[in-house]
């Protein structure tokens, strides 16, 4: 008969869950205020109690093992039902004052509020999408509760700044508008293709800054004509390829539902990791309406990321052989 869960396979399974996370022993020391030795050691004892490895350990990556995917989901899902259900009973009745880069409010976030208000009725979201001020730093929070940035700065893992998704690149367009563009169709980028860009995708970021990141990657001929319509706002710019305008480099968090129906596609079916992530960050003395925000959100976010995951297995859609999406 296995053992019960007590308190020290209780402390062994967090350490597990996070650095599975983040696929980092590092990270996730980090994350939980421990030293990277105390995480290994913990990891090391929970794989000989279990009597399996959680983990493939490469030269410099980290990888799970099947069990160690099974096992992710399982603790996951329980220590995200416990957080929230602890903010739940605190929680008190006051609003959350939300900031959110415009694109993520209108294609992510928007479609689950939802699901909060059903669950936390006394805390109504008052959302305002933003772009973070000129001369503002990335991490400003004046005027809201929580500010959701889109940004290339690697803020600190704490009670502050939460990494809550990372970022992937893919050329999209329309089935209309690759049948009227040879080239696309046949998943090259030339000066046939009409490029469409955000011109703002991140603070400091010059206005074809995805598309280079892509075709670096990618097709590093293809720079020379990077040249097309600028839009100030993703949105516009997905706006633009579903009406059959150009092709698109698409946030893949933010389009998963148009690749899944078809009504994009990609051009070519390689995903590049995008420079920027999202992030969230509090005030430094959140009130706990806030908090039941914080802990909704970050939920929300590892499911949709093993669910993107799923999703963009089954389009096929290549990555670099260390990218986890």
């Amino acid at each position: 008969m296995r053992k019960p869960i007590d308190a020290a396979l209780l402390g062994a399974l967090r350490c597990f869950a996070t650095a599975a996370r983040l696929l980092s022993f590092t990270r996730a020391a980090d994350a939980l205020s421990l030293t990277q030795s105390a995480i290994s050691q913990q990891i090391r004892q929970l794989e000989k109690r279990l009597g399996y490895a959680l983990f493939v350990r490469g030269h410099r990556s980290l990888t799970l093992t099947r069990e160690g995917e099974m096992l992710l989901e399982g603790t996951q899902r329980a220590f995200d039902e416990i957080e929230t259900t602890l903010v739940r009973i605190a929680s008190t009745d006051e609003p959350v004052r939300v900031g959110c880069c415009p694109s993520f409010a209108l294609h992510w976030l928007v479609s689950r509020l939802p699901d909060f208000h059903q669950h936390f009725e006394r805390n109504p979201v008052q959302l305002n999408a933003e772009f973070t001020a000129v001369g503002m730093p990335d991490d400003d929070t004046t005027g809201v509760d929580v500010a959701i940035r889109h940004s290339v700065d690697d803020f600190p893992l704490t009670d502050v700044h939460a990494l809550l998704l990372d970022e992937w690149l893919l050329p999209v367009a329309t089935p209309t508008y690759l049948q009227r563009n040879p080239a696309a169709a046949k998943g090259r980028i030339d000066k046939s293709c009409v490029l469409l860009h955000d011109a703002a995708a991140w603070t400091g970021a010059d206005a074809s800054a995805e598309w280079r990141a892509w075709m670096t990657a990618v097709q590093p001929a293809a720079i020379r004509h990077v040249d097309g319509p600028h839009f100030n706002l993703a949105s516009m710019a997905f706006s633009a390829a579903l009406n059959h305008q150009g092709i698109a480099i698409a946030r893949v968090s933010l389009l998963t539902n148009e690749l899944r129906d078809g009504r994009l596609v990609p051009v070519v079916p390689v995903a590049v990791r995008s420079p920027a992530s999202y992030w969230m960050i509090s005030r430094s003395a959140n009130s706990p309406a806030a908090s039941v925000f914080n802990a909704w959100l970050l939920q929300e976010c590892r499911q949709f990321a093993r669910r993107r995951a799923v999703d963009i297995g089954k389009l096929g859609i290549a990555r670099p052989a260390d990218a986890m999406l």
